[in-house]
């Protein structure tokens, strides 16, 4: 049985709606709580302890001087699965925090973009049994091509709230 935090009971608590409702809560509320997220207009497509799924519309907002997803905007939702997908799995007594980000750019987009960050079963109980650790967690970028523009590496730590305070 996976242990739960606050985060993950949310996700479960919603599993029963409609796909459609459950992503478009998701990304209401995930949104208003990471307001960046939420201005992006990221739209969360899959939540579970091993895999979140995000994606990001190539709207004007969110666009380069060629009309293309924003190199920023990229990273972004590299950033907000493996964020995401992390914080799914720490206690409660826990904060996550990216240690390190990696981009390498490798062709232009088209279209909307794709994130998808998963754990292994390790990770997941590393996360899971320990307050504080640091892991490097996958993440592929995909735009509707269905290549891969972007290569990235996300580095995410966690440690215990009481550490914050010292």
């Amino acid at each position: 049985m996976t242990p739960t935090n606050r985060l993950s009971k949310l996700v479960k608590a919603t599993a029963k709606l409609p796909k459609a409702i459950r992503n478009r809560l998701w990304s209401k509320v995930f949104g208003r709580v990471v307001p960046m997220v939420g201005n992006a207009q990221i739209h969360y497509l899959e939540v579970n302890h091993s895999k979140v799924v995000v994606k990001i519309e190539n709207h004007r907002a969110m666009q380069n001087h060629i009309g293309q997803v924003h190199a920023c905007a990229m990273a972004l939702i590299a950033e907000t699965a493996t964020g995401f997908v992390t914080g799914m799995n720490v206690p409660d007594s826990c904060i996550v925090l990216i240690k390190s980000l990696k981009v390498d750019f490798k062709r232009p987009t088209q279209g909307a973009m794709i994130a998808t960050a998963t754990l292994t079963d390790e990770q997941q109980k590393l996360m899971q049994g320990s307050e504080k650790g640091e892991t490097l967690v996958k993440v592929q970028v995909t735009d509707e091509s269905g290549e891969e523009p972007i290569q990235c590496e996300m580095l995410w730590a966690w440690i215990a709230k009481s550490q914050l305070k010292k």
